[in-house]
């Protein structure tokens, strides 16, 4: 999401304006090669677009937020229903959260191409890896299609405003791709203990 880059012995984040391209590049290329890879062991596989919305607007600070998503998946393979090849999903959670660091919790809903649903309940936590910001999402199938079934997600986020994370009001929204996984873990997924909900 914040494309930005530390000034030489300066901790201030200053935006680069061709890190947006050469991170969506990045992105894109590699995104086919991991779902190939893992398509045999996981029950589903897809690729995908993301919008996000932040209430309030994320800026450099962790402040509680709502946020609200619509994903479109696409280039989804199954090893258990091959009748599923696309889906739309939508989500709803809350946290702490910047431009680059934080957490939040949610549930998010997918209905899937041949009509049938999933519920599902995760945790996540947005950290900056390569310059690009990304969240790491893990969690679980509580209804539905692929039910009791583990999952997880990468979510790299890219917007066209990143001097808005400066300002007061925040960063509104945001847009990425995503690759999504059940039944087995996308590589490089690694949820922090303290952005997992209390079991209190």
């Amino acid at each position: 999401m914040l494309i930005n880059k530390l000034t030489s012995g300066s901790s201030r984040l200053v935006p680069t304006g061709t890190a947006i391209l050469g991170a969506s590049l990045l992105a894109a290329a590699l995104l086919p090669e991991v779902a190939r890879a893992h398509t045999a062991a996981a029950t589903v596989t897809c690729e995908g677009s993301q919008t996000v919305a932040y209430s309030p607007g994320l800026t450099l600070r962790p402040r509680q937020a709502t946020i609200h998503g619509t994903t479109t998946l696409s280039r989804c393979v199954s090893t258990t229903d091959p009748g599923i090849t696309a889906a739309r999903s939508t989500f709803r959670a809350t946290g702490r959260l910047s431009c680059t660091s934080g957490g939040y919790s949610g549930t998010r809903k997918i209905v899937w191409n041949n009509g049938r649903t999933s519920t599902m309940s995760f945790t996540s936590a947005v950290s900056v890896n390569a310059g690009q910001s990304v969240v790491a999402i893990k969690g679980e199938v509580t209804d539905g299609e692929f039910s009791g079934k583990r999952w997880s997600a990468t979510f790299t986020m890219f917007t066209a405003r990143p001097a808005a994370c400066a300002t007061s009001e925040g960063l509104p929204t945001a847009a990425g791709r995503v690759l999504l996984s059940i039944g087995s873990l996308v590589p490089g997924i690694a949820v922090p203990e303290k952005s997992r909900p209390s079991e209190h």
